[in-house]
């Protein structure tokens, strides 16, 4: 909770975060953990397997995906969010995809089934915001169903 300037608490809802704020945070933290996974591994025994670096790339794709879908509730004007939601989880996908190349040396191909799991996760995040949109237009149906009946049309 943030306090606005009325000094009340504001809901995250209320606050409209941008997906490109969202996804600068997502592609830091995946960096970290590559990093921290980078470090264990420096030793003569690894710790970790290789592809691990792809696999938290796509645990963030995952948890970007799922923020980005519940904070689409709060938008504006829908069409906006969606099309900024699917560009900067383009974003994260390239950059995340890079960064487990440059931390492994393993193309998605070569690192196990991590391509079709890009491809998975894509249309599962598109297939998740879809349902949300759907959602909300289901919510405003009924709050206007609601409000005619209180009137008594």
């Amino acid at each position: 909770m943030v306090l606005d300037s009325n000094k009340r608490q504001k809901s995250i809802f209320e606050m409209n975060i941008s997906p490109f704020r969202l996804v600068i945070w997502t592609i830091l933290g995946a960096l970290f953990f590559q990093i921290i996974v980078s470090i264990f591994n420096r030793g003569e025994s690894a710790v970790f397997f290789q592809r691990t670096h792809y696999t938290i790339v796509l645990s963030f794709l995952m948890v970007f995906s799922m923020f980005c879908a519940v904070l689409s509730l709060s938008s504006k004007d829908e069409d906006n969010y969606w099309w900024k939601s699917l560009a900067a989880y383009t974003i994260q996908a390239i950059v995340g995809g890079l960064t487990a190349y440059a931390f492994t040396g393993l193309s998605p191909d070569e690192a196990g089934p991590f391509r079709w799991m890009f491809f998975v996760f894509t249309f599962g995040f598109i297939l998740l915001l879809a349902i949300f949109r759907t959602m909300r237009f289901l919510m405003g149906l009924a709050q206007k169903e609601d409000r005619r009946i209180q009137r008594g049309e």
